[in-house]
């Protein structure tokens, strides 16, 4: 608040926190005022409405040692899960359970073990990594993108992480970090390139980076494939009954559990060392971003035709309808995003608003040369990666999706 008594925009509140700590703060304020409010991180403009985000019930996430726990009883449960379902189905079999299963491989119906587990009303699943150089774009040589590499290297340095091996441009504008065997990969969609300015970048690099940092990519990440893997076979078993049946519902349930707590503790982590790096107002940004240009992306690929003849390749067309949209716009989208009441639960991330509360509270370190510029420079000619991914992605049968897709921008 200034000197004469009327918030800033980066003090600005929400009627709720404005009425709580007993300023006055008049609705026709509403434009000279951030969108954020800075107390309880909820858009200004829907706080009127729903009143201070901490007042209606969203959960701060989970410590360290919170975090440590619940993975280790993560594990366990994966432990128990396998070792249960196998000693019950033995079980299960010597109590008669050979006569349905005998009846089924007569008649070709039963042919592996998740199929002799399944007859007897269990659920057997398979947890193995796909092969990375199926679905996640191509590897990015150093002579690629130098300055690229650079900011990779200077923010691993600063968190304390030896930079991934592999570096790889996605079709989708998505980001994240993936881990299989000893290999390490940095995913970074190409359409982010034509939306975020450097430090914007800077900041999704030291995210995902913190990912790696605190083995998210590979011990969580394996505990969050084997709930997701167990959810989906539970409601695709619709023949899971009997005892066997029971135990993976009661083993996806308490997983359920667990792990909606770690993931949001994990994001609001590698939140807090993005904010850390470029700055709390800038991670912020970028975040809004981020989660603003995937579903707008989602809409151009599905009006796209590459059969039209238009003489475009996709991120051309992209490109095209983006910088044709009026700043007004932008701004609008972006207080809609973060008003909108409709946007659905994501398990893996925290809420928006509470995501930008926290980035908001770290403070912005100084500008250097090139900030501001667009992250485009990151990687030299980027119409020749925006064609070469074009023609990858329509010049093939394969669907190609990322493995990685965060929702919420981060």
């Amino acid at each position: 608040m200034d000197r004469a008594g009327t918030l800033s925009s980066r003090d600005s509140l929400c009627f709720g926190c404005a009425q709580t700590l007993g300023v006055n703060r008049a609705a026709d304020d509403m434009d000279a005022i951030a969108p954020f409010c800075r107390r309880c991180g909820g858009p200004v403009a829907h706080q009127a409405a729903t009143g201070c985000t901490r007042e209606i019930g969203l959960e701060s996430p989970v410590g360290h040692l919170g975090l440590v726990w619940r993975g280790w009883v993560l594990r366990l449960i994966e432990v128990l899960y396998w070792a249960g379902t196998f000693g019950g189905t033995i079980v299960v079999l010597a109590f008669g359970g050979f006569v349905p299963v005998l009846r089924g491989w007569l008649s070709n119906h039963v042919s592996s073990w998740s199929d002799v587990v399944a007859t007897l009303g269990g659920v057997w699943l398979s947890v193995d990594s796909l092969d990375p150089d199926s679905d996640l774009g191509p590897v990015l040589a150093r002579v690629d993108a130098p300055l690229l590499f650079e900011t990779i290297e200077s923010v691993g340095r600063r968190l304390g992480v030896k930079p991934p091996s592999q570096v790889r441009l996605t079709y989708l504008p998505c980001c994240g970090v993936v881990a299989w065997r000893r290999s390490r990969a940095l995913i970074i969609g190409l359409p982010l390139f034509r939306v975020l300015t450097q430090r914007e970048l800077r900041a999704v690099v030291a995210h995902e980076l913190a990912h790696l940092a605190r083995g998210d990519a590979t011990r969580a990440a394996r505990s969050a494939r084997f709930v997701e893997s167990l959810e989906h076979a539970v409601a695709r078993a619709p023949r899971a009954r009997g005892p066997l049946g029971f135990w993976a519902r009661f083993l996806i349930a308490e997983a359920l559990r667990l792990i909606e707590p770690v993931a949001r503790g994990q994001e609001a982590r590698a939140d807090r060392s993005s904010a850390i790096i470029a700055g709390g107002a800038t991670a912020a940004q970028a975040l809004v971003k981020v989660a603003l240009i995937q579903p707008l992306f989602k809409e151009v690929l599905d009006a796209y035709d590459p059969r039209s003849g238009a003489g475009q390749n996709l991120y051309a067309f992209f490109r095209g309808f983006w910088y044709r949209l009026p700043p007004e716009l932008h701004s609008s989208m972006r207080l809609a995003l973060l008003a909108s009441r409709d946007r659905a639960v994501d398990p893996a991330h925290p809420p928006l608003p509470m995501r930008i509360a926290l980035l908001q509270s770290y403070p912005d370190p100084a500008s250097s040369n090139g900030d501001a510029q667009s992250s485009s420079t990151f990687l030299g000619d980027l119409e020749i990666f925006e064609q070469m991914l074009h023609n990858r992605l329509f010049s093939t049968a394969d669907v190609a999706e990322p493995s990685v897709f965060h929702r919420n921008g981060s």
